[in-house]
């Protein structure tokens, strides 16, 4: 394999050496969250190492010796997505890479522990806030670029099969492996896919990346309910895109980016997921990295991740998701080369199976989960973070498969996003509601209405179910009147609710709420 080919035997017992030493480094600190990485075992390390011992020409060549330290089904999908990208580049030069950047990962990872310690799995813990404010603790990953590549190279070649199985025991991880890829049979969103992780190789193979990804895990304070419904922060204003505009368009450049996930990162990206966070991380697989530090989300966390740079163009959605060709990242660049991007990754309530009435989804229960889940993800983890990234592009999060109401996010992103300092730009898509949404921003910024009063004008709205909600305040529960006949005319025509809110904002202003 040219200059992929194995180091000479004294050069490797150094390498290995530097690895143990991080790793007994590790030990001593106490700390069973080491990230296991396929090196460490020497054994299975020795039939990774294999890879490079000569060059590899065929499918049943690269399969035998794969299936030497992992189960692999077969390699279909590869046969089917170099149809699409081309064999020859793949065999000469694309493979090659791969196995030369997956075998640098002893002393890439040596060297990055030498300066800031081994990789971590994160899991943060949540810290108390006085009065309500949102604040958060954060577990923090920095990956070096060169390292991060070198770590998906594992990742696509399966060489993190046998350490997570170990982990998965005792920590609920999502599966890093790309063997589901890689044998895929038939569908064609997953040959799309895998396209897009070849082409990041080919470019990473031409020109290495310079920078970092920044990974941060964190836990939003969970405000109460009464701390929301009595916040005086004010609502920001909120921008609308077009209909039918994604984040990826220049509407969304320059702009933190709501990734609406899964609780365990990175969704069915390697494995039969081809929605909005499946895209996202196939177009910059740089993402992926976070599968391999993050537990499952609890409901009060969110993942942000900084320095991800997208690498190519994509068509359609879901099953008719279609590779797009390369993608030349023009995003700006801190001085280290790192890219200034930001992806915010919240997973919303699934309501697959439960209740999905409007009714339901504005209990105190429901808005106060995604009140707080939402702003962990939009909560700026330092001051340089909301000054480089002060406005957010977010969507119709949890509204597909999970059966959110669109118009009810909107208004609850809306809130906790101004809760946090940090301003929307509204990407609607499909959804019509886009004029009211931005005349209700207007009207509500200029007459300086507050989170809470937003909150409280809901509140009054919501349909008045069977049992009264006691987690909701005295103050805030459904009314009479006016209030009540709006109430009775949003559970027949749930399309009026900004219309309604509209309405609903002026009694609570009366009111003094």
């Amino acid at each position: 394999l040219g200059s992929g080919s194995p180091a000479r035997p004294t050069q490797k017992f150094a390498v290995l050496a530097q690895h143990r030493l991080a790793l007994r480094v590790a030990a001593a600190m106490g700390d069973r969250r080491r990230l296991p990485l396929p090196c460490d075992d020497r054994e299975h390390w020795a039939s990774v190492a294999a890879l490079a011992s000569s060059p590899i020409d065929s499918f049943e060549e690269l399969h035998r010796r794969m299936s030497s330290y992992c189960r692999l089904r077969g390699l279909g999908g590869l046969a089917r997505a170099l149809k699409e990208v081309g064999h020859r580049k793949f065999w000469q030069s694309t493979l090659p890479n791969i196995v030369k950047q997956a075998i640098q990962l002893p002393t890439l990872h040596a060297e990055h522990a030498a300066r800031a310690g081994p990789l971590w799995v994160m899991q943060a813990q949540s810290t108390a806030a006085a009065g309500g404010a949102v604040r958060q603790s954060t577990a923090r990953q920095e990956v070096p670029r060169d390292l991060g590549t070198s770590l998906l190279a594992n990742m696509f070649l399966c060489t993190f099969d046998k350490p997570f199985q170990a982990l998965a025991c005792d920590v609920d991880m999502p599966h890093p492996s790309f063997a589901r890829l890689l044998a895929n049979d038939g569908a064609s969103c997953e040959v799309a896919k895998l396209c897009m992780f070849i082409n990041f190789f080919e470019r990473v193979g031409r020109s290495p990346p310079r920078g970092r990804i920044i990974i941060n895990r964190v836990v939003g304070t969970a405000m109460d309910a009464d701390s929301w419904f009595r916040s005086t922060q004010p609502l920001l204003p909120l921008e609308v895109a077009p209909e039918r505009v994604g984040f990826e368009t220049a509407a969304g450049v320059g702009l933190a980016h709501a990734d609406f996930a899964n609780k365990y990162i990175g969704g069915g990206v390697l494995c039969g997921g081809c929605v909005q966070e499946e895209i996202r991380f196939s177009i910059c697989p740089e993402l992926c990295l976070s599968m391999l530090f993050s537990p499952r989300m609890e409901p009060q966390e969110a993942i942000q991740i900084i320095g991800a740079e997208q690498f190519s163009h994509y068509t359609g959605y879901m099953f008719k998701l279609r590779f797009g060709g390369d993608f030349v990242d023009e995003s700006a660049r801190w001085p280290d080369g790192t890219v200034q991007s930001a992806v915010l990754a919240m997973d919303a309530l699934d309501l697959r199976g439960l209740d999905t009435s409007l009714s339901g989804q504005m209990s105190t229960e429901s808005m106060l989960r995604e009140l707080n889940k939402s702003a962990a993800a939009f909560a700026p983890v330092d001051a340089e973070g909301l000054a480089h990234f002060p406005i957010v592009a977010t969507g119709n999060w949890g509204c597909g498969a999970f059966g959110g109401f669109a118009p009810l996010k909107a208004l609850i992103q809306w809130a906790s996003a101004s809760q946090c300092g940090r301003r929307l730009r509204y990407f609607p898509f499909e959804q019509a509601f886009g004029p009211w949404l931005c005349e209700l921003s207007e009207s509500s910024v200029r007459t300086g209405v507050t989170v809470g009063q937003l909150l409280s004008a809901l509140s009054a709205l919501r349909p008045v179910p069977r049992r009264l909600d006691r987690r909701m305040p005295m103050c805030f529960r459904p009314a009479g009147g006016d209030a009540c006949e709006r109430a009775a005319d949003l559970s027949q025509h749930p399309d009026r609710l900004l219309d309604l809110v509209s309405q609903s904002l002026l009694d609570v202003r009366a009111g003094g709420k």
